[in-house]
């Protein structure tokens, strides 16, 4: 019996990684405005960078970069300091680069139409994706 336990525990971790990655831009609207300021993107992301950073050092190597389901971003495009690792100050600065050069009306939010004009966008993708990831 307990190796049952054992593996729905693994199954609901593992499934509840890949849920938070796959979140809809209506999921990742904390307030139901019909927009996603760059707080609401934070909050996801950093959700999804705790839960990656496997060794508990509050940065992203390239394994675990990698294992994040769904990332379109190249690790070396977002290892600013060259490193070989993502810190979160450093995925933080190329979502706000990002997030920015899709807020063309500079309101400081995004709409569901601002995303779909990212060269990033992907039709059933979390908009997580084309800001942070």
């Amino acid at each position: 019996m307990k190796g049952w336990g054992t593996v729905f525990i693994i199954a609901a971790v593992l499934w509840g990684s890949a849920w938070a990655t796959d979140k809809s831009f209506h999921d990742m609207d904390a307030n139901k405005d019909g927009k996603l300021t760059m707080e609401e993107f934070d909050q996801e992301a950093l959700k999804v960078f705790k839960e990656n950073d496997k060794n508990g050092d509050g940065a992203l190597d390239k394994s675990e970069f990698s294992r994040i389901k769904g990332a379109q971003a190249k690790f070396e495009d977002l290892d600013a300091n060259k490193d070989g690792k993502i810190d979160m100050v450093e995925l933080r600065n190329a979502a706000i680069d990002k997030f920015n050069q899709l807020d063309r009306k500079r309101n400081h939010y995004l709409t569901e139409e601002d995303l779909k004009c990212s060269p990033r966008y992907k039709p059933g993708a979390s908009p997580l994706f084309g800001i942070y990831f």
